[in-house]
């Protein structure tokens, strides 16, 4: 090959690769927006419904109440004063629940990780009583996908 020849095809490979890159990255421009995640399978958002108000009984805790003791169905999962009072003097015990509903707009990944691992978004375990669950990630995903579908 003549030394012109070899710069040429060289320069070809080069441009042709850069043209392909181009290709399968997108055009440079800005990314299209991206809509809500593909549930894994398993995720659902039926299934969030059933296990915080049937299973896991979140909707118990971090609702807020009627004088008769009724939950408030327009303000399930905004959080409440603790309907509970400890039983065990020594114990923290919590005196408010989180809203769950705003949490799961701002952190989902903190209500997965407490479901999970029963640690809480300030690396311990939360105030009792609350459960240290150790849900499937299906299941914890589930919830939080609810949560996040109720605003």
């Amino acid at each position: 090959m003549k030394p012109a020849r070899a710069v040429r095809s060289r320069t070809a490979l080069g441009i042709a690769a850069v043209a392909a890159l181009v290709l399968s990255t997108g055009s440079g421009g800005p990314a299209p927006p991206a809509g809500p995640p593909t549930p894994r399978p398993g995720v659902s958002v039926e299934r969030g419904r059933y296990l915080a108000h049937d299973v896991a009984m979140c909707v118990q805790c971090h609702s807020p109440r009627e004088e008769d003791g009724r939950i408030i169905a327009s303000q399930e999962f905004r959080g409440a004063p603790m309907p509970l009072v400890s039983p065990y003097p020594a114990a923290r015990f919590a005196l408010k629940t989180p809203n769950l509903r705003e949490l799961a707009l701002s952190d989902p990944e903190a209500i997965v990780r407490l479901l999970r691992t029963g640690i809480a978004r300030g690396g311990k375990a939360p105030d009792l009583p609350m459960p240290p669950f150790r849900m499937t990630a299906e299941d914890a995903d589930s919830i939080a996908l609810y949560l996040r579908s109720l605003d």
